[in-house]
């Protein structure tokens, strides 16, 4: 009886440690999942934000319309209004200069984020040429981008060169 009893607490034992090992791995399958998911958001707010900040200082008097649609594309809220309402006027300087602009990023980095929304600094470097430096200057531009998602794409709602 005494052998039949220890079997018994030794098969509820058992039973026990199982339930506890598949609660843990439940537990870590969730947990790595939803890292999984917020790495994935926060790599495609960088990505949107690295690339709107090329789009942003690549330009060509001769495809201004194409470059700063590109911009427009990938905006939203105040920063596109405000991109758009100035449009003209960047246009006609930026053709009577015969200005260019070839963007560089070299760093982004994600200061905050959560699944809608995300801050993103990123750094450029672009070489701009006008009619009064045909050879060319390199300017470094430090520009922080807040990123909304919208309909699951990541959309810059505002832009701010920092430095």
């Amino acid at each position: 009886m005494i052998a039949r009893n220890g079997r018994l607490v030794l098969a509820w034992a058992l039973s026990v440690l199982l339930l506890v090992a598949l609660t843990g791995l439940t537990l870590s399958v969730v947990a790595l999942s939803k890292q999984r998911a917020d790495d994935a958001q926060r790599d495609g707010a960088m990505k949107a934000a690295r690339q709107l900040a090329l789009d942003f200082t690549t330009y060509d008097y001769q495809t201004w319309d194409a470059d700063s649609q590109r911009v427009l594309d990938n905006s939203t809220g105040q920063f596109k209004q405000e991109f758009e309402a100035g449009i003209a006027t960047v246009k006609t300087e930026v053709a009577t200069n015969k200005a260019t602009s070839k963007g560089d990023v070299k760093e982004a980095a994600v200061v905050s984020n959560d699944k809608d929304s995300a801050q993103v600094l990123v750094i450029v470097n672009a070489v701009v040429t006008n009619t009064a430096s045909t050879d060319g200057i390199e300017r470094r531009y430090r520009i922080k981008l807040d990123m909304v998602r919208e309909h699951d794409k990541w959309l810059t709602a505002d832009l701010q060169v920092v430095g």
